[in-house]
């Protein structure tokens, strides 16, 4: 993901987990609601 980010001429890149996500953002719910296992995210700027 990182490399075709790059070689798209996305300079700086930045792969963000889904686990991360989960991690940071559902961490307290008690409705047990949680992100799919493929959301992996790209952060980039060019």
């Amino acid at each position: 993901m990182l490399a075709l980010a790059h070689e798209a001429g996305l300079e700086d890149a930045h792969h963000v987990a889904g686990r991360t996500l989960a991690e940071r953002y559902f961490a307290d719910r008690t409705d047990g609601l949680r992100p799919s296992s493929g959301e992996d995210l790209l952060v980039a700027t060019t």
